[in-house]
């Protein structure tokens, strides 16, 4: 195939002087040339994904390989059985871990039927292959897979080395090493879903929540500001003062944020018309707390065009109190008494800028520059509750305009120095983000010295004291990309630019956690302590789930998944 020539996609204007153009088109004019193309790992990676997910389907139907020989070569070699010792059981979940590698070489059939037989009898079995490496070397292809086979009861996660050729135009695999292996065992269901039967009786529930963003993307008209990516938070508070936890949802531009009291059953009813908080601008984040001292919960909103304060009367029914026009998307708030007046103040994350004050998500700028390391993002806000429902931006007076243009996604306060004032670190999307140290009220970004930057794809942020050494650590969701794996390690890629490839290397790699040194200083653990891939991560939360005095960490994750309906 030749690739297109300039004149051949730049189109005929009047005063369009296309030579200016061409050096800028030139790369990417090229990737449309097949024969020239150097990613041809990634089509090699495409098409060993496909067999993979074939695996994986027959796996799942016939629990083993119907003929073993139709994946293998005749020189096929694989590494013998992982041995695994127990690393953690609560009596209700048992976790064991690699110890040993087996020596004898195992058929490939042998193999998976080995690995799959404790899950013959359960069902639900899910089998998943993930390419995170790929390599050619001549004829031989040598990719390094994320495998996991899981059950409601019972979860294998391991890495692979495969090792394929290409045999009558199919790939065959030459041999297998298996790198890595962990087995889950739960010994009783621990969680159970109650979403339906704690919110089926609302109308709001079964006609809004249920059917999933798609579904109204599909049927709203862009100007309401819809968003399908799905950035909405939900705050928790007891909001009519009866001692339960109520929630509070925020939707979508079209859809009305929602009020749901939780009743003395456990059952949760929708009072958000009654309540006076179903606004339907597109909502990114809400927070229930106590901004005037009264007692009970109040409500702050990040709205599409507007930042809202709502005053609660104790029962539960709001009244607007304070608003602003916003100059940021903000996309999350937490709250703290930075100066120490009894007065709870307000710090709103933005996300990205827009180009007007007040109008909607749709008005937002350009893209992130660079991607890896963004400086052009919408900027943080704190503000300073005077009393008597009055707030001033004191972000630049405070010092939190340092470094202030990062697309936050989330922030949360701390003392990690143990001085006696809270903290804050930021998580940042597409780049570094940031760690402002508190010095009497005054804030100064120290992540860099401080070995916290984490130039990756900032989520969220949790602080937890994981080791038990009385110094709080800080764990960031980020993104995991199988993909970025692959490309950010190809040879070609970013060739003599170490610093950008690191960066970018870094980026894909998943979740972190840093260990408090408690010398102002982090160590990155994250890949000794297992917790960086935690997929496409949006959230997590330190919690001691199972009560035994140590944090555990649970993480939200996902991404949009539809059918392809290869139009475009």
């Amino acid at each position: 195939m030749l690739a297109p020539s300039d004149g051949d996609i730049l189109p005929e204007i009047p005063a369009f002087e296309a030579p200016k153009f061409e050096h800028r088109l030139a790369p990417i004019v090229a990737k449309l040339d097949t024969e020239a193309d150097s990613w041809d790992s990634e089509t090699v990676s495409a098409e060993i994904a496909d067999l993979l997910v074939l695996l994986a389907h027959e796996l799942e139907e016939h629990r083993s390989l119907k003929e073993a020989n139709t994946w293998t070569t005749s020189s096929f070699s694989g590494t013998g059985m992982p041995s695994t010792a127990s690393a953690f059981d609560d009596g209700h979940l048992n976790v064991f871990r690699l110890t040993a590698i087996g020596n004898r070489t195992e058929s490939f059939h042998d193999l998976l039927h080995t690995l799959i037989e404790p899950f013959r009898k359960e069902e639900n079995l899910r089998i998943k292959f993930k390419v995170v490496r790929v390599a050619r070397e001549d004829a031989t292809i040598k990719t390094t897979v994320d495998y996991e086979a899981s059950t409601p009861r019972r979860q294998h996660n391991a890495r692979w080395k495969l090792t394929w050729e290409k045999v009558d135009e199919s790939f065959k695999i030459t041999s297998l090493q298996i790198e890595d292996f962990e087995e889950i065992q739960s010994q009783s269901t621990q969680f159970q879903d109650l979403t339906a039967s704690l919110l089926g009786s609302n109308t709001s529930f079964t006609q809004q929540l249920s059917r999933g963003s798609g579904y109204w993307t599909d049927r709203l008209e862009r100007r309401y500001d819809i968003d399908s990516t799905g950035h909405q938070g939900i705050a928790l508070g007891d909001v009519n003062g009866d001692g339960l936890e109520d929630v509070y949802v925020c939707q979508q531009g079209g859809m009305p944020n929602l009020l749901f009291v939780q009743q003395p059953d456990g059952t949760l009813r929708d009072v958000s018309q009654q309540a006076g908080v179903d606004w339907m601008e597109n909502t990114h984040a809400a927070l229930l707390v106590d901004l005037d001292n009264d007692g009970d919960q109040d409500l702050a909103l990040a709205r599409a065009a507007y930042l809202i304060i709502l005053e609660n009367d104790g029962s539960g029914t709001f009244t607007l109190a304070a608003n602003a026009r916003n100059d940021s998307s903000y996309y999350s708030i937490a709250a703290i008494d930075y100066d120490n007046d009894s007065l709870l103040d307000l710090f709103f994350c933005g996300n990205s800028p827009r180009r007007s004050a007040g109008e909607g998500d749709g008005a937002r700028g350009g893209p992130p520059m660079p991607y890896h390391d963004a400086n052009n993002g919408g900027r943080n806000l704190l503000l300073r509750n005077e009393g008597e429902w009055k707030f001033s931006n004191v972000t630049r007076e405070v010092g939190l305009d340092e470094n202030n243009s990062r697309y936050s996604f989330a922030a949360s306060w701390e003392d990690y120095d143990n001085d006696g004032d809270l903290d804050l670190y930021v998580a940042n999307d597409f780049g570094r983000n940031n760690l402002y140290r508190n010095d009497d009220g005054k804030f100064r970004d120290i992540a860099a010295e401080a070995g916290v930057e984490d130039i990756s794809a900032g989520m969220s942020v949790t602080w937890g004291d994981y080791n038990r050494d009385g110094l709080m650590d800080i764990y960031i969701s980020n993104m995991f990309s199988s993909a970025g794996n692959r490309v950010t390690y190809q040879r070609q890629f970013r060739q003599g630019e170490t610093e950008a490839l690191a960066n970018f290397q870094r980026h894909a790699r998943g979740n972190t956690l840093f260990r408090n040194r408690g010398d102002g200083g982090f160590d990155d653990v994250s890949l000794s302590a297992h917790v960086n891939m935690a997929r496409w991560a949006w959230g997590a939360k330190f919690a001691d789930i199972n009560n035994d005095g140590w944090e555990d960490l649970y993480v939200a994750n996902g991404y949009i998944t539809a059918d392809d309906t290869e139009d475009l």
